[in-house]
């Protein structure tokens, strides 16, 4: 099923680690976003085309069997474990630097990239934001 093929998340773990380790942390963050960026706008289109097409029947939690929900919440689960495993790799060389653990900077980041993918768009209306902003905001907070 292509809805399967887009949201499996193999190739953008790849993406992330073809990401150059010796790269300053800054570039290698923009380039993480980038990737997590591109991978919520491949899927937010098919789940928008899947949707516009009409199913046959909606999809609700309530509608499903509870073998459903378990298979569908494996896997997320194991799907979001992929991808931050992917990130963790990413900022490991940085561990010394970092305020937290690599594995509370790839929450961070996971976290911030996937709620702008779900605020209308990373670039639509008053929710868009530059893949900068958020490499900025997670390397020197709000203030300066």
């Amino acid at each position: 099923m292509v809805r399967t093929e887009v949201t499996d998340p193999h190739h953008t773990v790849r993406e992330l680690a073809a990401i150059e380790p010796s790269l300053p942390l800054r570039d290698r963050l923009v380039a993480l976003i980038e990737v997590l960026r591109a991978q919520a706008e491949r899927t937010g289109a098919v789940v928008n085309a899947v949707s516009l097409a009409g199913a046959a029947r909606p999809r609700r939690q309530e509608s499903l069997s509870d073998e459903e929900h378990r298979r569908l919440s494996a896997g997320r689960t194991a799907s979001y474990r992929s991808l931050h495993a992917a990130v963790v790799a990413t900022f490991e060389a940085d561990a010394d630097t970092l305020r937290g653990s690599p594995e509370d900077a790839a929450t961070l980041v996971l976290a911030i990239v996937m709620a702008l993918g779900r605020g209308g768009g990373w670039d639509a209306g008053p929710a868009s934001a530059s893949t900068d902003g958020p490499a900025d905001l997670l390397l020197h907070g709000l203030a300066s």
